[in-house]
């Protein structure tokens, strides 16, 4: 469909596609596989080291890389459990700049900029995005009184009313795509139109 056909506004069929399912399923995999071979990785890797190097001693080595594979397969369990809550409706009502400081080994500091956007979901809970400097996209997408849907199984957000906008970010792989677009120009994915 062209762009004149569409009204933008509105949540998009596209989330419950078969394409976009499929899509969802296949990412699901592909980390699933990605956490496996990290989480072996580490415990691998440091046995290796410590069998090779005269430097780190075996046993030091197998707790370092066990402790390290732990972490990952925690990091990793924690998503996929996100990626399985419902998602949700709400609407931005406050956006904000905080200058924040990292102390670095040295004891010198060095400050950035989080860029925070505030949801009210339709339940009545805050939900936040951060954003840093280089990756503020979200902070310039949306405005304040904005309806949001938030996608778990992508870890995307969707914006209610389009109409206005120039561009749409794809709920795939994050590119932003000319409104004009049906299908993201990195990914080819159906972006949520």
């Amino acid at each position: 469909m062209h762009q004149e056909e569409r009204p933008l506004v509105g949540w998009s069929p596209v989330a419950d596609s078969p394409e976009i399912l499929e899509t969802i399923k296949k990412n699901k995999k592909s980390s699933l596989g990605w956490a496996v071979v990290l989480t072996l990785l580490f415990p691998v890797g440091f046995l290796i080291a410590g069998v090779v190097s005269d430097e780190v001693p075996l046993k030091e080595a197998l707790i370092i890389g066990c402790g390290l594979g732990l972490f990952i397969l925690a990091i990793n369990l924690w998503r996929f459990a996100g990626m399985k809550r419902r998602g949700w409706d709400g609407a931005v009502v406050k956006k904000m700049e905080k200058r924040r400081y990292k102390r670095d080994d040295d004891g010198s500091s060095q400050s950035y900029t989080e860029y925070i956007v505030l949801i009210r979901t339709d339940g009545g809970k805050k939900k936040k995005i951060v954003e840093r400097k280089r990756d503020r996209e979200m902070y310039d997408y949306l405005d304040i009184g904005d309806r949001v849907r938030y996608h778990p199984a992508l870890e995307t957000y969707e914006k209610y009313d389009k109409s206005k906008d120039k561009a749409i970010y794809c709920n795939v792989c994050r590119q932003r795509n000319p409104i004009s677009n049906d299908r993201c120009e990195r990914c080819s994915n159906l972006l949520f139109k």
